[in-house]
């Protein structure tokens, strides 16, 4: 399964289209750092299956973009606890999970 990932810079959101139903990640900068401040999709969508997948991409996303990822919200940083060894780079200085 693959998702297209769109970064909104109006609406400072990182959203995908699932059946029809929207998935968004909203997001600050701030100096090089990217605070993932909020995630919601859609009720009718089976959250879990959906959930990591949006997650990675974005992630993917932020790594070519060389910024550090501070996740504010309690989705990201229970993914990013999960997956400590693959994107503990993306840290900034100081900050543990």
């Amino acid at each position: 399964m693959s998702l297209e990932i769109k970064k909104n810079d109006f609406l400072r959101q990182f959203e995908a289209k699932v059946e029809g139903c929207l998935i968004k990640l909203e997001y600050s900068e701030q100096a090089k750092n990217i605070f993932l401040t909020r995630f919601e999709i859609d009720k009718s969508l089976s959250e879990e299956k959906y959930q990591d997948l949006f997650i990675t991409k974005v992630l993917d996303l932020l790594v070519e973009e060389d910024g550090k990822v501070v996740p504010t919200c309690p989705k990201v940083a229970a993914f990013f606890k999960k997956n400590r060894s693959e994107y503990k780079h993306l840290l900034p200085v100081g900050i543990t999970l």
